[in-house]
């Protein structure tokens, strides 16, 4: 945030009304709302902010200012840049929409909001690009319990690996959420872990997740191998496998998640989202309720856990049932 409050006093195009006003409202996002935003959503705001800044210090543009023309000028220079790029269409809408954070919280005037031909070209431009997103490759139940005998469960990093996988798949966590899991989170006997935040969690009340007895054989395994008692699951091991007071981070995770898909043989990267992919099809296949599918993952509507589950649906319906 040092970086937008300097900018504030030297590349953006502001009187000096608006200059004193950016930089009060910049500084009060610093020290008083920044960090009630979830990790992933700074980091997202954060990058794609940075990226419009050097895009506009490259080609001499002020990123904001206080006419709004001159905002549209530098926003629509760096859309058809992100547009000729191999970016997917909603990649560039949420870059978009992180530029508008920052000239929302600054206050200044907004080109979406002022000019109806800037909307139409930004829009009609988009369906240029493909709006679906790729689906992470499902690790499901079947892939998970063949990692599980193919991993080395006698070193801390196999049981590691194991139980990162087995609690994922249980508990349909984002990676966010794996990784933030404490000790005190745990609760053993109804045998779910808590998840104190989550991605559309606004209101701060936390979920919770089931985890079934085979990870819960391998997580009390893998916290008594690791002398935990408190404090983070999911730790950092050194290169010699010490493990460490600090958790895991999330290159690391993906890390792992590439490591098991070479363990299990198979084609294509997994990623930190194959648990949650493939546990919805694992429920979906197991003719689990959408609406318990829809409360075990924590979507507010059953639009999502449809979308992951539209590949499975397709060998399964229509000529499906006939051919």
């Amino acid at each position: 945030m040092e970086n937008e409050i300097a900018l504030a006093q030297s590349d953006f195009s502001l009187d000096e009304e608006h200059r004193t006003l950016v930089i009060q409202n910049l500084t009060e996002l610093r020290d008083s709302v920044w960090e009630t935003m979830s990790w992933n959503t700074r980091k997202a705001y954060q990058s794609d902010f940075n990226q419009y800044l050097k895009f506009c210090r490259a080609h001499a543009l002020p990123a904001l200012a206080s006419d709004w023309k001159i905002t549209k000028i530098a926003c629509q220079a760096f859309f058809d840049e992100l547009m000729t790029s191999e970016l997917k269409h909603h990649t560039i809408k949420r870059k978009l929409a992180s530029v508008r954070f920052f000239i929302g919280v600054s206050e200044l005037p907004d080109p979406w909001k002022h000019s109806k031909l800037f909307n139409r070209y930004i829009n009609g431009r988009l369906k240029e690009k493909p709006a679906v997103q790729k689906q992470a490759k499902p690790l499901k139940l079947n892939d998970v319990r063949l990692a599980t005998q193919a991993l080395d469960v006698n070193s801390l990093l196999g049981l590691r690996d194991a139980v990162l996988v087995n609690v994922a798949l249980d508990t349909l966590f984002r990676a966010s959420n794996i990784l933030g899991i404490e000790v005190k989170h745990i609760d053993w006997q109804t045998k779910t872990i808590f998840a104190p935040r989550s991605k559309t969690d606004q209101s701060g009340e936390g979920y919770y997740g089931y985890f079934s007895d085979e990870a819960a054989d391998l997580l009390t395994r893998w916290l008594d191998k690791a002398q935990i008692t408190e404090g983070f699951v999911f730790r950092k091991l050194s290169p010699k496998q010490t493990v460490q007071k600090e958790p895991m981070q999330y290159q690391a995770l993906l890390k792992r998640y590439e490591a098991i898909g070479m363990t299990i043989d198979t084609d294509g990267r997994f990623t930190c989202h194959s648990t949650r992919t493939g546990g919805v099809l694992t429920l979906i296949e197991a003719d689990v309720p959408m609406a318990e599918i829809v409360l075990s993952g924590n979507w507010k509507s059953e639009a999502m856990a449809i979308r992951y589950a539209k590949q499975y649906q397709a060998g399964k319906t229509g000529m499906a049932k006939v051919r």
